[in-house]
């Protein structure tokens, strides 16, 4: 989701570009609702599993935890932005960290339509790379929108090569190793799996220590 390999720089300011691009707002309404619909219900049942326990305050910190980063995430999508100017390409991602690219680096660019699962639809995907073909940012269609990408091809007015087939994750992971993520990569997986399988842990832990004490 708005995702570059260059090294990171500090906080960007705000300075007006020629060309400013920002995730669908859709997204944006689509993440609160999920995070309402999905998050809250559960920190209810949580707190409400734990409450005669003593050590509910516990729970109720991780909780706080799970809102904050939620929140965190939540407003970062919201402040995301892609600007272009006549010296830079500055992108202020969601999961990444803020990136600043001379736009003289950007060599050239790949639309590719990726297919990330049997269910899923298509994803219009756009890779640029610099002339030494090293990844420099990368930006979905389903985060920015189909229209966002072309308008990027328009602006940098750059070489771009058009992958007519559609390409399963794995095959546009193999051709450009470096434009995947670091929650792509191993490390990354193992993480969020990790996280994953610690919460699920907690759940089941809270419904046994609730039922033994009653």
């Amino acid at each position: 989701m708005g995702d570059a390999t260059v090294p990171a720089t500090g906080r960007l300011r705000a300075p007006v570009f020629d060309t400013v691009l920002r995730p669908r707002r859709a997204l944006v309404r689509s993440t609160a609702l999920s995070v309402v619909c999905s998050a809250v219900p559960l920190v209810v049942a949580l707190v409400w599993v734990t409450l005669p326990m003593r050590w509910w305050s516990l729970v109720a910190g991780f909780v706080v935890l799970l809102a904050v980063l939620a929140g965190v995430l939540f407003v970062r999508l919201g402040s995301a932005f892609l600007g272009i100017d006549e010296d830079d390409v500055v992108l202020h991602g969601v999961v990444t960290a803020n990136r600043r690219i001379p736009r003289a680096r950007v060599h050239h660019l790949v639309l590719v339509t990726t297919q990330h699962g049997t269910a899923d639809r298509p994803v219009r995907t756009l890779l640029a790379f610099d002339a030494d073909d090293e990844h420099l940012f990368r930006m979905r269609g389903d985060v920015w929108g189909d229209a966002a990408l072309e308008r990027v091809v328009d602006v940098l007015d750059v070489q771009v090569d058009r992958e007519g087939r559609v390409l399963p994750a794995r095959e546009v992971a193999r051709r450009w190793p470096s434009s995947r993520a670091w929650y792509e990569r191993r490390a990354g997986v193992a993480v969020a799996g990790g996280a994953a399988a610690a919460l699920v842990v907690g759940v089941l832990a809270v419904e046994t220590i609730g039922l033994l004490a009653r």
